[in-house]
């Protein structure tokens, strides 16, 4: 494979990553409110908030083998570009892992244990940490443009957007809308990466590793590709069934 196709390979492992995450992220952030038919907000009932994550919760680890694999194309072929954006953005890198790992703990610990309180407790950490980690994600975006103005206003608008597709994703599932917001939305998540690697991909490519170590790891690729694409079409295929009981048992 060369330089290309590998460059090809990681935006498209980074964009299955956030059409996937990013359901995950925004119904989230939203778990505690949403808009009720007034128009106002309201709060969710406890039995509501489990149909929220039971809606998007088969996107999370099929999303999450996504991110792993993008990251080991990153830092397995294109080292200079991943030092290069760890030196200029690393605040934002250890925001980022550390709401993901706190949103992650939030959406597997809540229903852990009995009693009100520590649910509610986890389930401010889950709204939270999901809003910080869209938000950091789309800074890390900025920080490769090379701009703090691109950082702040990516940043925004990821924790815009995957909002609506969180609220699109539960929708649809729910059986409240069909699956047209839901394409708009994974565009809407999906055009930051498509835009950035567009940007970068002069310094992503020129700082690739030799051909016979893209060699290699084009045999890796191989073994692990199948299993990243069947993971994304069962994830898929569970969510395009209506929602029932045993999509909230664990949560």
């Amino acid at each position: 494979m060369s330089a290309s196709a590998w460059a090809v390979l990681l935006t498209v492992l980074v964009t299955g990553w956030v059409v996937l995450d990013g359901a995950v992220q925004g119904a989230g952030a939203t778990l505690l409110q949403e808009h009720g038919q007034d128009g106002k907000e309201r709060r969710r009932e406890p039995a509501e908030r489990r149909l929220v994550l039971g809606a998007v919760g088969p996107l999370l680890l099929p999303g999450e083998v996504w991110l792993i694999a993008a990251l080991g194309v990153l830092i397995g072929v294109f080292p200079h570009a991943e030092a290069d954006l760890l030196s200029a953005g690393y605040p934002v890198a250890i925001t980022l892992v550390g709401s993901w790992a706190l949103r992650d703990a939030g959406i597997w610990l809540r229903s852990r244990r009995p009693g009100n309180v520590w649910r509610d407790v986890w389930d401010v950490v889950l709204v939270v940490a999901s809003i910080t980690l869209a938000g950091s994600w789309g800074a890390l975006l900025g920080v490769a443009w090379g701009s703090g103005v691109a950082a702040l206003a990516l940043g925004i608008a990821a924790v815009v957007v995957t909002r609506l597709h969180g609220d699109a994703v539960v929708a649809w599932r729910l059986r409240r809308s069909g699956p047209l917001p839901v394409l708009v939305t994974s565009v809407m998540v999906a055009a930051p990466v498509v835009g950035t690697a567009i940007a970068a991909w002069p310094r992503l490519v020129h700082g690739a590793v030799s051909e016979p170590t893209m060699a290699a790891l084009g045999v890796v690729a191989l073994v692990v590709l199948p299993v990243v694409l069947a993971l994304q079409v069962a994830a898929w295929w569970i969510v395009s069934r209506p929602l029932d009981g045993r999509d909230t048992l664990f949560f």
